[in-house]
């Protein structure tokens, strides 16, 4: 893990704020880029590179990616992938560790996944994300989508094809 230095260029993890560390303690200061300062914790933001910064805004994602090997990775980050669109499979069998978790803990632990890939594509506007839920009792879509509507709505747009996934597109 790279360690936070003075001047380094962050994006705001839930916003469209962007702006650079000017003081680091328990809380991290950081001044946006129309000069104000704000306090965040650790979490609520991510370190960004200039180059990746006007990569992607530079970057064209007209076309999708094929359908083999476009699977997110799911101990890494799909951020360096460069892809317009990944795959994520939420089904409890296909996620690391997910055998393992108690009945009662599955869905919980669906839903961190699930936040956590979102939150690290929230940079990379245009990139779609395929969802793949399943049918089932509809549970885990619901709470999903409810995540969508209500947390992500400034963020992405998301749309429903196939019953089983859920198309979500970062804005």
């Amino acid at each position: 893990m790279k360690q936070l230095k003075l001047g380094q260029s962050v994006v705001m993890m839930d916003s469209n704020l962007r702006g650079k560390v000017v003081a680091i303690g328990r809380r991290v200061s950081i001044e946006l880029e129309d000069g104000m300062v704000i306090e965040a914790t650790y979490g609520e933001f991510i370190v960004t590179e200039a180059e990746e910064i006007n990569a992607l805004l530079n970057s064209s994602t007209s076309g999708k990616a094929g359908a083999a090997g476009r699977d997110a990775k799911l101990g890494g980050s799909p951020l360096g992938s460069g892809k317009a669109e990944i795959k994520v499979d939420l089904h409890i069998e296909n996620l690391p560790g997910g055998r393992k978790i108690p009945h009662n803990q599955r869905l919980p632990y669906q839903l961190e996944v699930f936040h956590r890939i979102l939150r690290e594509n929230l940079p990379h506007r245009g990139r779609q994300i395929c969802f793949v839920h399943g049918h089932g009792d509809g549970i885990l879509k619901a709470a999903i989508r409810k995540e969508l509507d209500e947390v992500y709505a400034q963020r992405c747009s998301y749309s429903v094809g196939d019953p089983a996934v859920t198309l979500v597109k970062i804005r």
